[in-house]
């Protein structure tokens, strides 16, 4: 589980934003990939919390998740908007 402690994030966008309601941040669809203790952190968690820092950045900047979409209920999964280098 990882969370950012600092600079907080503002509850009322924390839906917007992929965090779970403990804080914690939406880094994977864990019906699409389960998660294994064979998996290493340098290779999963890691550079996962980095793209979603910079998906977060860019929400801060465009008022829009540019990241990957999980269903939530019965939705399928959204594609995820291709996101142009600044």
């Amino acid at each position: 589980m990882v969370r950012i402690l600092e600079p907080r994030i503002p509850p009322e966008i924390c839906h917007r934003v992929h965090i779970y309601r403990n804080g914690t941040l939406c880094l994977y669809y864990p019906r699409e990939r389960p998660w294994s203790n064979r998996d290493n952190l340098h290779e999963t968690i890691i550079p996962w919390t980095a793209e979603w820092l910079v998906y977060y950045e860019l929400f801060l900047i465009s008022g829009k998740w540019h990241g990957p979409e999980a269903p939530h209920g019965d939705q399928p999964k959204e594609p995820q908007d291709k996101v142009k280098a600044l």
